[in-house]
């Protein structure tokens, strides 16, 4: 679908209090957002699939000869994975609005800690040798009403996947919203009275979460220059590929969402569900190339040079229950041979070293997966570091 639960929280939390019925209301939502995007990539009988789109795309891919393709992508890398337009943040303190009011009428407000991140500087030559390369050999250009999406580049793993792209439109971006604040915080997101949505998923019945970073140095005042952090819902099996889907709605999302509150919870649910009915879908497979392979460890960490994963109900001996909740991973860690490290979180200190989190995925649901912010040479790795135990590898 075109959008995210992080998405629809925005949508409805915008301008109304985030009562505890906002809430249910956005994970019932988000539910029937999750269940309709798996019935849009199940093969119906009427499916809106561009083959000749992804024809190209593959075609493409797998056409060009390995040192042009090498020699002009490696720019790409740093625009994924360097530091040269990508800016380091320190610990913030700040408060932000809970959607509530206090007593006399004034914003109810909290204090919240956003944590640091570092980006690093990339040899793009070893990322290429890492990865095996991008996927994407020439860019994927789509018009989207007035605005016009470029995939430019991708790498992927069973874990999750790295994208740059670019949106465009005269006049200036009005379907995504981002800037330096929202790099620091959830990540860019797409703005309700629009038209249109595309997001990245999978040929499966898998879904991809994502966070959007953009990059404020190399966006312009018409263009906006992104990299989109992704990981799937479950690792992805043999023959399951990334994939582009573009939504042309039947009109403004905003139509539908500023009634929100006249509206029962079954009410609403219909509106959307007759909304999503009537909305039309448009499926460009990325690649057919395979998954940067992954490497196992203790049969319950997952890792690539790219992203790490970690079952813990098992790595960690807790419960599903608890396993579920990222929160209990505190401290993820990656040492080097050579005495450095990689530290991806850590709780106490306030430090997010990743392009994006999630936690719950799998089935049974007890994964936690991290997408990096940089490019981990995984051969140099001497233990990968999961709250205080340490796992060497072997």
């Amino acid at each position: 679908m075109g959008f995210s639960e992080k998405e629809m929280r925005g949508i409805l939390s915008q301008d109304i209090q985030v009562s505890d019925t906002v809430n249910k209301r956005i994970q019932d939502t988000y539910k029937m957002l999750r269940a309709e995007q798996k019935r849009s990539q199940r093969p119906p009988r009427r499916r809106r699939f561009s083959y000749a789109a992804a024809t190209i795309a593959v075609a493409a891919c797998l056409a060009v000869p390995g040192a042009v393709y090498a020699a002009t992508n490696l720019d790409f890398f740093d625009a994924m994975f360097g530091n040269s337009t990508k800016k380091s943040t320190p610990v913030i303190e700040t408060e932000v609005d809970t959607g509530k009011t206090n007593e006399d009428g004034t914003p109810k407000m909290a204090d919240v800690t956003i944590p640091s991140r570092e980006f690093v500087s990339v040899d793009p030559q070893q990322a290429q040798d890492l990865t095996g390369g991008g996927c994407i050999s020439e860019p994927i250009v789509k018009k989207l009403g007035d605005h016009t999406l470029t995939v430019e580049n991708m790498v992927y793993d069973k874990n999750g996947a790295v994208i740059t792209f670019t949106l465009e439109r005269s006049g200036g971006v009005t379907m995504l919203i981002g800037d330096a604040d929202t790099n620091v915080r959830k990540g860019a997101y797409f703005a309700e009275d629009r038209n249109y949505g595309f997001s990245f998923g999978t040929t499966g019945d898998i879904f991809g979460g994502s966070n959007i970073y953009v990059d404020t140095e190399k966006s312009t005042a018409d263009k906006m220059c992104c990299t989109a952090y992704l990981l799937w819902s479950n690792q992805l099996p043999d023959g399951v590929f990334p994939m582009l889907s573009i939504a042309k709605y039947p009109g403004s999302l905003k139509e539908v969402s500023v009634k929100k509150d006249e509206w029962t919870e079954e009410e609403w649910s219909q509106k959307m569900e007759e909304f999503y009915a009537k909305t039309e879908v448009e499926e460009i497979v990325l690649t057919d190339q395979p998954a940067i392979p992954v490497q196992k460890l203790e049969g319950y960490i997952t890792y690539s040079p790219i992203s790490l994963g970690v079952d813990l109900s098992k790595g960690l001996g807790l419960s599903e229950a608890d396993a579920y909740d990222p929160v209990n991973l505190t401290h993820l860690e990656i040492r080097f041979q050579d005495g450095s490290s990689y530290v991806i979180s850590d709780a106490e200190n306030h430090i997010e070293n990743s392009g994006y989190v999630l936690g719950g995925v799998g089935d049974p649901q007890t994964w936690y997966m991290t997408a990096f912010n940089r490019i981990v040479d995984i051969n140099e790795i001497q233990e990968i570091v999961v709250n205080d135990e340490a796992f060497p590898v072997k």
